[in-house]
């Protein structure tokens, strides 16, 4: 779990930290089932120290965790699960429509935008961008949640 942890706080670069709402989440909409974000707290806490394979793996997944660094940590199982996962997440991207892509695209392009002009401020530290860049994606990982979630309870009305 240290592995997980120490990935998901981009302990070492200057990246922001992930939250574990949107990675939860992120988790959820891949894999199809619910993987909720208490469930992760109490794992990285210590709180609760039993974590399936199938689980760490795609926690490794979501903080972008290489399966040779967690088969290094004595996990080989989780680490070829999360090869699979990674092959299947890349089969499904291929099979993403152009437009969803294109969205992807354009909103990291206004992320990167947004943020240029932030860091040119006078007085933005680095520590300051990067709060203000997590708490933009995290609005706009919540916009999307949001409108996926009207759009299935439409689908069910």
């Amino acid at each position: 779990m240290a592995l997980i942890v120490r990935h998901r706080r981009r302990e070492g670069t200057p990246e922001p930290e992930l939250g574990i709402r949107p990675l939860a989440r992120k988790i959820s909409r891949a894999s199809g089932h619910k993987f909720g974000e208490q469930y992760w707290r109490r794992r990285e806490s210590g709180e609760v120290t039993d974590i399936s394979d199938k689980d760490l793996a795609w926690m490794a997944w979501a903080v972008d965790v290489p399966a040779d660094e967690l088969a290094a940590t004595g996990r080989t199982d989780a680490a070829e699960l999360l090869r699979q996962i990674h092959a299947d997440q890349q089969a499904t991207t291929a099979q993403t429509p152009d437009d969803q892509l294109d969205l992807s695209d354009a909103l990291e392009r206004i992320v990167h935008q947004r943020m240029e002009k932030v860091r040119k401020l006078p007085g933005v530290t680095k520590e300051d961008a990067a709060r203000i860049e997590k708490f933009l994606r995290q609005r706009i990982e919540q916009a999307l949640d949001d409108t996926e979630a009207r759009v299935e309870a439409l689908k069910r009305s």
